[in-house]
């Protein structure tokens, strides 16, 4: 019999229960039912022993993981992509320190992205509203740690520095800042 990757429903579980108390072996329920041993085997240890399996049990967590699936799904939830945006475009958070916050503080939220690539992935989709790429790309720095500033990625990319490069900075007279790239 071909073995192809399905999920399994309430009658095949019914089925499983029937010949494990009939007395059947792992094997013999797997061939019977067209999937792998290791599938009926990881089955049993997911949802109970041989002797205390409940297809119905079963059935319903099966059912509970599958709402569960994907990335996006944490993002179809209309409010919390409106606070997402409102913190992307108001306070000019980095999807990573959304993340972290809504870890402390999930604001009453049932299932919230524990990933900041959850969040990229649905900024890509349209999930998030009045969100793009684009609205990442900043021309403004912050000053930290006693002078360090931090340059955003795609100045660097399009000026061409990368990490290891040597610079020499000199003011204007005007009061401007000139770079030079520094040949090694």
């Amino acid at each position: 019999m071909s073995k192809t990757f399905r999920y399994m429903n309430l009658e095949q579980r019914i089925k499983i229960k029937e010949m494990l108390d009939a007395g059947h072996g792992i094997s013999e329920i797997a061939n019977d039912l067209g999937y792998c041993y290791v599938t009926i085997y990881k089955e049993l240890e997911r949802c109970g022993l041989p002797d205390d399996y409940n297809p119905y049990y079963a059935q319903s967590l099966c059912e509970k993981n599958l709402k569960k699936r994907g990335r996006i799904d944490k993002l179809s939830d209309v409010e919390l992509a409106k606070y997402i945006s409102d913190l992307i475009l108001k306070e000019h958070l980095s999807p990573e320190k959304i993340v972290a916050l809504l870890k402390e503080d999930s604001r009453g939220f049932s299932n919230v992205p524990h990933s900041a690539k959850t969040i990229y992935s649905a900024i890509d989709k349209g999930l998030i509203p009045n969100v793009t790429r684009e609205t990442f790309l900043t021309d403004v720095s912050t000053v930290f740690s006693g002078g360090h500033i931090c340059i955003p990625k795609w100045v660097l990319e399009r000026i061409g520095i990368k990490d290891g490069d040597m610079l020499s900075f000199e003011i204007t007279e005007a009061n401007e800042i000139v770079y030079r790239k520094v040949e090694k």
